[in-house]
């Protein structure tokens, strides 16, 4: 419940602070105001239940989840920023399975910041992935792990982990898994959301999976909040596991 009330008190303060941090560089034209509107009070009862919980989830929201030591963006092909998230998701799923995890892929349509350098709170991450996704494993053959090499490379690049490839005229060459040849015949086991395992994202080849793991008690927000914390201090890297 206190995660709940604690992202309502997120959208309100985004929705009623004007918050800045949404990365939107286009303007909007202001709507042509006709008639005022007269908002009604806040409801005495529901005030009185977030009075409550306000100065503890206000503590909860400030607390320090890591320190970012450089300024963390998506780019293309590859990015420091792509590279963290995909880390973290094969990591989670690994330990969850208690098995070896042999990639996986997100897209940075899921995230709603960059980070910058200087300590990095709960409502910091809350803000970065405002979703309520799950973590999804699927079992996809070789082939389909190769159409989704392609469709990584049509886009550009993307985040990912355990996979290595060439983008040569908009097509995946070179394609590694775990620094091996990808064989078509062996089944490989990806993590990602369940946005986009339900096909909420770009990547076609997740839908058509021979196996699917959905932990739904694994939100992909409370999944980053433990990556970051886990490593404390955040740092850019690039391993050229995307060329182009």
């Amino acid at each position: 419940m206190l995660n709940r009330i604690a992202t309502i008190l997120l959208l309100s303060f985004i929705l009623f602070a004007g918050c800045s941090l949404f990365s939107s560089t286009e303007k909007q034209s202001e709507p042509e105001q006709k008639e005022s509107v007269t908002y009604p009070e806040p409801d005495p009862e529901i005030s009185a239940i977030l009075d409550l919980y306000r100065g503890a989830l206000f503590d909860e929201m400030g607390e320090t989840i890591a320190t970012v030591h450089d300024t963390l963006r998506f780019s293309k092909p590859e990015s420091a920023l792509g590279n963290l998230v995909a880390d973290a998701l094969r990591y989670r799923a690994g330990h969850e399975l208690q098995q070896f995890v042999n990639l996986s892929v997100i897209g940075d349509s899921s995230f709603r910041l960059y980070l910058t350098p200087g300590e990095l709170t709960r409502k910091d991450v809350m803000e970065f992935m405002p979703y309520e996704n799950h973590l999804v494993i699927l079992r996809l053959k070789g082939d389909k792990v190769f159409e989704l090499a392609n469709q990584i490379a049509e886009l550009g690049g993307a985040p990912v982990s355990g996979m290595r490839l060439r983008i040569v005229d908009g097509r995946a060459r070179g394609v590694l898994v775990n620094a091996q040849t990808l064989s078509s015949d062996k089944e490989y086991l990806v993590a990602t959301t369940s946005w986009a395992a339900n096909g909420g994202d770009q990547f076609p080849a997740l839908w058509d999976y021979s196996g699917r793991i959905d932990l739904h008690d694994v939100n992909v927000r409370d999944l980053y909040i433990d990556y970051f914390k886990s490593r404390r201090n955040i740092h850019a890297n690039r391993d050229g596991r995307i060329r182009s």
